[in-house]
């Protein structure tokens, strides 16, 4: 029985095989770390975002302290990003979150495609009290958005739970449509925390496609406090 479960289990991946979140070709075993074809590699490997972590200057997040991108927002990047916001291939978004996974929180890639990576952090101290997606401005009916779908996989990763208090109070003109410092505006005010959420004092982490920030709670954090919105940079978005 062990091995007829386990075959079911790898049942969707064979229906359905793992593809280069980039261009959408079948990922082989010749995929970069099980997530990344080998014509896109080097497009991937140059807008990388190294260091991940984000100085000042490069995002305006009043809220958290800490703030990580993966990628530059740009050509394939972009291209992937939209193509699970709105082109309803959100089954992308977990190779996306996988390459977050390990470019951003260190986790060990795997081995091939569809299967997860591994992070070896220290299980008594994780990361986050939880992760908290960011909802997208205009969601496809009955699909959940690109922040959902990644907080999801990353918190399997990672080993943190995910939880979604933020809603969106204001929606303002498509990111995508406007310069850093209209983005920055755009953003502000625009989400807040449903009423009974308290995220004080918790270390949460926020889910923003391939960007994310790290909150500390307390009297700074306007979101956790139901008053407060994140703000995107021009770089990842």
């Amino acid at each position: 029985m062990r091995t007829d479960f386990a075959q079911l289990r790898r049942l969707p991946d064979l229906l359905f095989p793992r593809r280069c979140p980039f261009c959408g070709s079948l990922l082989g075993p010749d995929a970069l770390q099980g997530t990344v074809c080998p014509a896109c590699v080097p497009e991937e490997m140059r807008l990388q975002h190294i260091p991940a972590r984000l100085p000042e200057g490069e995002h305006d997040f009043y809220a958290v302290r800490e703030a990580a991108a993966a990628y530059y927002y740009e050509d394939i990047v972009r291209t992937a990003v939209l193509r699970c916001k709105r082109g309803g291939c959100f089954w992308y978004a977990r190779e996306l979150a996988d390459r977050v996974a390990v470019l951003v929180f260190g986790a060990l890639p795997a081995k091939q495609p569809g299967k997860m990576p591994q992070y070896a952090g220290v299980t008594a101290l994780p990361l986050y009290s939880c992760i908290v997606p960011v909802p997208p401005r205009q969601p496809l009916p009955g699909m959940p958005g690109l922040p959902l779908l990644l907080a999801r996989r990353l918190g399997a990763v990672l080993g943190v739970p995910v939880e979604t208090p933020l809603y969106i109070k204001r929606r303002g003109r498509p990111q995508k449509e406007l310069t850093r410092e209209q983005r920055l505006q755009n953003a502000r005010g625009a989400f807040g925390c449903r009423p009974g959420t308290d995220l004080t004092g918790r270390r949460v982490g926020v889910c923003a496609g391939t960007f994310g920030g790290r909150c500390g709670g307390g009297d700074r954090c306007g979101d956790c406090r139901g008053g407060g919105a994140a703000q995107e940079p021009e770089k990842a978005p």
